[in-house]
């Protein structure tokens, strides 16, 4: 398709220079200049759509989504921030899992996906018996031995 939208652009040009002589070949000149124009911005435009809903582009944007998460994304999340439907989101999952670039996780009842490589490496420790937390558990006190938790 772009092959022929340049096809018409080259055409029209010709029928433009063309035009000098006859000034009734600027109407084709014009018709096949737009033809060709809208041929190419079309042939653009679905190569730009197949590869922005490539499982490696849109995995690489789920894992920009899940960095500003402390590593963790959810599926209504990427979906809703990505504007994708939940069979394009399975295949996206279905190849970061097979990469293991991201793992899944249940928290509440709910599916959730951490990545390693957006991970935080600050955690929360208790001051008394040295228990970690992920900075994302909102906890004040460590329910192990009830002691002071803090940023680490």
């Amino acid at each position: 398709m772009t092959a022929a939208g340049a096809g018409f652009i080259l055409l029209g040009l010709l029928f433009l220079i063309a035009s000098m002589a006859n000034p009734a070949r600027m109407n084709i000149a014009m018709v096949s200049g737009f033809i060709g124009a809208a041929l190419m911005y079309f042939s653009f435009a679905a190569i730009a759509h197949i590869n922005y809903n490539s499982p490696d582009n849109l995995a690489a944007l789920i894992l920009k989504i899940a960095r500003k998460n402390n590593g963790y994304f959810t599926v209504a999340e990427a979906m809703a921030r990505l504007n994708i439907t939940a069979e394009k989101f399975d295949e996206v999952i279905d190849y970061m899992l097979r990469g293991r670039m991201a793992s899944e996780e249940t928290r509440d009842g709910n599916i959730v996906y951490k990545t390693d490589s957006a991970g935080s490496p600050v955690k929360r420790k208790c001051e008394f018996c040295g228990s970690e937390f992920n900075v994302r558990d909102s906890l004040t006190s460590c329910p192990s031995c009830g002691g002071n938790v803090k940023m680490k």
